[in-house]
C-alpha cells in the first residue's frame, strides 16, 4: 500500500509540475516579450481589473469539482449538478463583476479601468462552459491528458496575447488572451472527453455540503494571494502597480510552480489514504521535505540574482521593480513551505481546519499589508508580505500536527538542513558576483549556476552528516545509483 500510494504520489507530481512548468513556462516566456512590447502601465490597468474580476470569481469556486474527486463513485447526477453549479454561479459573477465596475474605477483612481473589468467579466462564465468530464482526468489520476487539456489552452492564450500585442501596442492585448484562451478551452474539454453535460440539480445538495469550507479555504487564499496588490492600486498609479504585479509573477514563480502542483496533485492521492496513518505520515513528511529543498533554493536564489534577472529578462524600463523581486521571491519561497499543510488538511478530510486556517493567515496578513500601504510604500508593503508568512508557518505545522501522525520537531529534522544550505548558497553567489565582470548575462548565468552548485552540495554534506536519513535526499541519491548502473 505504502509503495503504491508513494509512487503514485510521485508520478501524479511529476506530471503536474510538468504541467505546471509548461504552462508557467509559457506564460514567463510571454511576459518577457510582452515587457518589451507593452509598458509597465499596461499590465497595471490589466492587473487592476483583474483583482476586481477574480475578487468576484472567487466567490464562485466553492470546490465542485474537488468535491467530484472525493466522492468514490460519482454518478452522472454529481457531474451534471457540478456543471449546472458552475455556470449558475457564473452568471452571477459576471453580473456582479459588471455592476462593480465603476466602483472599482474609483477605487483605483483609474477610469480606463471600468471598460477592463466589464470586459474580463466575461471569463468565468466561458470558464464554466467547459466539459465537466475533465475532472475525470485528475480523479483517475490521468494526469497526462491533464497537462495535454492545460497546456493547449495556455499556448493558446500566449498566441492570442502576444499576437494581438504586435498590433496593437497596448493592454488590448492581454485582454484578447485572457478571453481567448478559455474559449479555446470550450472547445479543446469537449474533443478530449467524450462527457456531454446536462443541466441538472438533481444531487447539488450532497456536492454543497463539501463545497462550503473550501468556498471558505478559496476565499481566504484570494485575499491572502491577492491583499497586497490591491493596497498597491490603492495607493500608487498604473505603472506601479505593473511593476508590482510582473515582480510577483516572475519572482515567485520559480518556487510556486514546482510545489503549488506537487499540491494540486496531492487532493486525490491524501483522498485515497483515508485512516492508513503510516502512509500519511510518510506522504506529507516527504511533501514537506520537498517543498523546503525546493522553496528555499528557489525563493532564495531568485532574490539573489533578482538585479540581473530583471536587467536580462525585462529591460531597463523595469530597473525600479529590481528591490520588488528580491523581497517577493523571499516571500514566495516562505509561501512555498507553509501551503502544502492547508492543502493537505482539506485533502485528508479536515476542511474545517484548514478554513478556519486559511481565513486566520488571511485575518493576519490583510491589515498588516494596509498598515504598510499607509506608513510606507510599495517595498514596504512587499517586505510586510514576507514577514507575516515567516510568522505563520509555526501555526501551520502545529496543526499538522494535531490531525496527522508527525510531530513539529519531524518537519524541523526535514527543515534545517535547506535553510544551512541556503546560507551556504548566499555566500557563494555574492562571492562570484563579486568577481564576475559587469555584463549582467555573464554575471547571471555564473552565479546561478555557482549557486545551484554550492547549494547541492551543501544539502548532500548536511545529509551525510545527519546520518543518512530517510527523505528527498536519500530518494534522490537511490535514483542515482540506480541510473548508474549498467
Amino acid at each position: 500500500m505504502s509503495f503504491h500510494v508513494g509512487r503514485t504520489l510521485a508520478q501524479g507530481s511529476a506530471w503536474m509540475v510538468g504541467l505546471r512548468w509548461a504552462m508557467r513556462g509559457l506564460g514567463l516566456l510571454s511576459t518577457f516579450v510582452l515587457a518589451r512590447l507593452l509598458s509597465p502601465g499596461d499590465f497595471g490597468l490589466v492587473a487592476m481589473a483583474m483583482l476586481v474580476v477574480g475578487l468576484v470569481e472567487v466567490f464562485g469556486q466553492a470546490g465542485q469539482q474537488l468535491a467530484l474527486i472525493r466522492i468514490p463513485d460519482p454518478m452522472r447526477a454529481d457531474y451534471d449538478a457540478a456543471w449546472t453549479l458552475g455556470i449558475l454561479v457564473a452568471l452571477a459573477v459576471a453580473l456582479v463583476t459588471w455592476a462593480v465596475a465603476p466602483a472599482a474605477a474609483q477605487y483605483f483612481h483609474e477610469p480606463r479601468v471600468a471598460w477592463l473589468i466589464r470586459l474580463l467579466a466575461l471569463r468565468p462564465l466561458l470558464t464554466s462552459l467547459d466539459n465537466i468530464g475533465v475532472v475525470a482526468f485528475r480523479k483517475d489520476f490521468r494526469f497526462g491528458r491533464e497537462f495535454g487539456f492545460q497546456v493547449a489552452q495556455k499556448l493558446a492564450t500566449v498566441l492570442v496575447t502576444v499576437g494581438c500585442a504586435l498590433w496593437l501596442r497596448d493592454e488590448r492585448a492581454l485582454v484578447a488572451g485572457l478571453l481567448g484562451g478559455p474559449a479555446f478551452g470550450i472547445v479543446l474539454s469537449y474533443a478530449l472527453h467524450p462527457y456531454r453535460p446536462r443541466p441538472s440539480l438533481a444531487a447539488a445538495k450532497g456536492l454543497l455540503a463539501f463545497s462550503g469550507w473550501m468556498l471558505l479555504v478559496n476565499v481566504a487564499q484570494y485575499f491572502h494571494d491577492k491583499a497586497d496588490e490591491f493596497v498597491v492600486g490603492g495607493i500608487a498609479d498604473a505603472a506601479a502597480m505593473g511593476r508590482y504585479s510582473v515582480a510577483a509573477d516572475t519572482a515567485t514563480a520559480p518556487t510556486i510552480e514546482v510545489v503549488l502542483p506537487a499540491t494540486r496533485a496531492l487532493f486525490p492521492v491524501f483522498a485515497r489514504l483515508g485512516d492508513d496513518r503510516e502512509a500519511l505520515r510518510d506522504a506529507y513528511l516527504n511533501v514537506f521535505s520537498a517543498a523546503c529543498l525546493i522553496s528555499v533554493a528557489t525563493g532564495a536564489g531568485m532574490a539573489l540574482v533578482a538585479g540581473d534577472f530583471v536587467r536580462v529578462a525585462l529591460g531597463e524600463k523595469w530597473l525600479a521593480a529590481i528591490p520588488l523581486v528580491r523581497l517577493l521571491a523571499l516571500a514566495g519561497g516562505l509561501y512555498g513551505i507553509m501551503h502544502n499543510g492547508i492543502a493537505v488538511l482539506g485533502a485528508t478530510g479536515h476542511a474545517r481546519l484548514s478554513g478556519l486556517l486559511a481565513a486566520s493567515r488571511t485575518l493576519l496578513l490583510v491589515p498588516a499589508l494596509i498598515a504598510a500601504g499607509l506608513l510606507g510604500n510599495v517595498e514596504t508593503i512587499a517586505a510586510t508580505r514576507a514577514v507575516v508568512t515567516l510568522a505563520f508557518i509555526p501555526g501551520i505545522c502545529l496543526a499538522i500536527a494535531r490531525v496527522l501522525p508527525v510531530t513539529p520537531s519531524d518537519m524541523f529534522l526535514r527543515a534545517w538542513r535547506p535553510v544551512v544550505a541556503g546560507g551556504a548558497m548566499a555566500g557563494v553567489v555574492l562571492a562570484v558576483q563579486a568577481a564576475s565582470p559587469e555584463n549582467p548575462w555573464a554575471r547571471l548565468f555564473l552565479a546561478a549556476g555557482a549557486g545551484a552548485l554550492a547549494y547541492a552540495g551543501a544539502v548532500l554534506l548536511l545529509w551525510r552528516l545527519a546520518g543518512r536519513p530517510e527523505g528527498l535526499e536519500a530518494a534522490i541519491v537511490q535514483q542515482v545509483k540506480v541510473r548508474a548502473l549498467p
